[in-house]
């Protein structure tokens, strides 16, 4: 039994495109049309089992579309949300989330990462468009127009028990994105989807390289693949406004050389995710250098009267780049500090760097001393 009777009057989300091409796979055949109003559709083994698939210009087109859905589900004798699931799945890739974690093993999840995660799979897809037309750590401002066009065809499927999964569908039936030094030609949706894979490969071959290397410029080659700290920022929402929960990516597709007929699955452990964090504050140049030795001349100095800390600067070099660093020091180190500045004397000091856009600054300085020329060699 169907509940065909229950098909409310909203617009269904699915395109003429879609439907025939769920008829062609289901083995019905187009064999008439009415006027420019619908085509119809038969079954060779049972010419009494009909579908008119309307025009999009028809006056009657939605309940025509409606009607064509409910006569579907009633010849196959299934539910008609499931049959809807389906042909949505037709011509659009699917992400789907999956969160992993002891407070979602029975399909729920508090209701504020709920929200979060629908709203934050809105921006990995998001990410992933802008990065199509330009590759860049930090992404401001709204994406291109024709971007927002397509992702206000997004569509928000079922959601599935088993830990809990958000299911996204992107249709591919959208504007074409063609390269222009090619015949080739994509529809932009495609071309997002294979962005956001190939985003995700790149996080994932930069995440190994960081284990082994512990460098966060690691991550700079994935810039170049689409990575972001946009990107970063929604990925880390999936784990939850805590950030204490493992998740899953499977991205799926009609067959082809994108997927090779396989899903695509990428898995973000709780090390990931702390990792994440990491790589978008990297992004913003808003990020941290572990046990760093600082050498350089001191360049400026500054004390408030009658108080026992200063502030320098120290042009030092990191990571191959000229920074003017500030450090606090406070009695006999800044003392030492004033004295190797006025005899132009290189300094050294040990901390934490932290680097932002316009500025760096040492955090927990020790360790502070002057290098005297015998020093150097």
């Amino acid at each position: 039994m169907t509940d065909t009777s229950r098909l409310d009057r909203r617009t269904p989300q699915i395109s003429v495109e879609q439907l025939q091409a769920y008829l062609v796979s289901k083995h019905w055949h187009e064999d008439g049309k009415i006027r420019s109003v619908a085509t119809v559709w038969h079954r060779a083994e049972n010419e009494d089992a009909e579908v008119l698939v309307p025009w999009p210009s028809a006056k009657d087109y939605l309940p025509k579309i409606r009607q064509a859905l409910a006569s579907i589900a009633t010849y196959e004798g299934r539910v008609l949300s499931d049959v809807i699931k389906d042909i949505q799945r037709l011509l659009s890739n699917v992400i789907s989330v999956r969160v992993v974690h002891d407070d979602t093993s029975d399909g729920t999840i508090p209701i504020n990462d709920g929200v979060l995660l629908i709203a934050k799979a809105k921006e990995l897809l998001t990410a992933a468009a802008q990065s199509v037309y330009a590759k860049k750590r930090q992404f401001a401002g709204a994406a291109p127009v024709a971007a927002r066009e397509y992702l206000e065809t997004l569509m928000l499927g079922q959601t599935e028990i088993g830990s809990y999964v958000v299911n996204v569908i992107a249709p591919t039936a959208s504007p074409m994105v063609s390269d222009p030094r090619t015949v080739d030609a994509m529809p932009l949706g495609q071309v997002i989807t294979l962005n956001l894979v190939t985003s995700l490969e790149a996080i994932e071959k930069a995440s190994v390289a960081y284990d082994e290397v512990g460098d966060l410029k690691a991550f700079d080659v994935a810039v170049l693949a689409g990575a972001s700290s946009n990107m970063c920022d929604a990925l880390l929402g999936f784990s939850g406004e805590k950030h204490h929960r493992m998740f899953e990516i499977t991205i799926s597709g009609m067959s082809g050389p994108m997927f090779e007929t396989v899903p695509r699955k990428f898995t973000f452990d709780n090390n990931k995710v702390e990792l994440l964090e990491k790589v978008s504050n990297y992004y913003k140049d808003d990020y941290v250098l572990s046990q760093r030795t600082l050498t350089g001349h001191i360049t400026k100095l500054s004390r408030p009267k009658d108080e026992t800390t200063g502030t320098i600067i120290i042009e030092s070099i990191l990571g191959d780049i000229d920074r003017k660093v500030r450090v606090e020091l406070s009695g006999d180190d800044y003392h030492m500090a004033v004295l190797a500045h006025d005899n132009s004397k290189l300094v050294k000091v040990e901390g934490d760097v932290h680097i932002k856009s316009k500025s760096a600054t040492l955090l927990n300085p020790i360790n502070f001393g002057v290098i005297e020329i015998d020093d150097l060699f």
